[in-house]
């Protein structure tokens, strides 16, 4: 799995880096009859009084992809609480979040980096609480619009799972501290599909390569695949 996660954050860093000429990637479930494969989840309900407005019963984790274009397994995280998870899906890397759904404002894009570079490295993704915790902090970076990050109060709010609750919100007290990890935030955006004369997404994701990257021999993928990135360019 370790070996996994290290070749994905080269095709999504290349992926990232050569998006004018990339072809969009395909994305699936790893575990087809489980979007978790194992990992921590808890069911929680989540309220947004805000747009897009939301009161209902929700799986939050982390989700097990692959990559099928580039053959790779990775962990996303949802970020679109106004679509369903649907895979087998085409999906586009970008870094100006979304096109399909609202756009984020820098604050919510640098709230959502601070949560990854301040708990994300300690985090057991195996836990169930500590996964939901930081879903559930997760969505409250993106959706909560009353100035005070809190997943028990505010416009975005759980109402359920006092533990993973109070974790989401040590996760949210540690927003603008210390740097643990320094990480490289990509995003997902689903391209959709026609069905009955309109377009249908799937949820936009976001997911996350280490800074610096553990391994020389991965720095060489990368740096070949921008290589081939630029050849690509040259040609056309």
């Amino acid at each position: 799995m370790k070996f996994k996660s290290v070749v994905s954050a080269c095709a999504l860093l290349a992926a990232s880096a050569s998006m004018a000429v990339a072809a969009p990637i395909s994305l699936t479930k790893t575990n087809p009859s489980d979007t978790f494969d194992g990992g921590g989840r808890k069911s929680l309900r989540i309220i947004n009084d805000a747009g897009p407005a939301l009161n209902q019963w929700v799986t939050a984790g982390g989700f097990r992809l692959t990559d099928q274009t580039n053959g790779v397994d990775f962990i996303a995280w949802c970020v679109d609480i106004a679509h369903n998870l649907s895979l087998k899906g085409l999906y586009e890397v970008t870094s100006a979040p979304f096109t399909n759904t609202f756009a984020f404002t820098q604050t919510q894009k640098d709230n959502v980096k601070s949560l990854f570079e301040t708990s994300y490295s300690s985090l057991n993704l195996n836990s169930n609480n500590e996964s939901a915790g930081f879903q559930l902090a997760l969505w409250e970076v993106i959706y909560e619009d009353s100035g005070t990050f809190d997943v028990k109060d505010g416009s975005f709010y759980s109402s359920t799972n006092i533990s993973a609750r109070n974790i989401a919100n040590g996760f949210l007290a540690n927003l603008g501290g210390a740097v643990t990890q320094a990480y490289n935030v990509s995003y997902l955006e689903s391209l959709g599909w026609e069905k009955s004369g309109t377009t249908k997404y799937s949820q936009n994701l976001v997911s996350v390569t280490p800074v610096p990257l553990p391994a020389a021999g991965l720095l060489l993928a990368c740096g070949l695949a921008g290589l081939y990135a630029s050849n690509r360019r040259k040609k056309t």
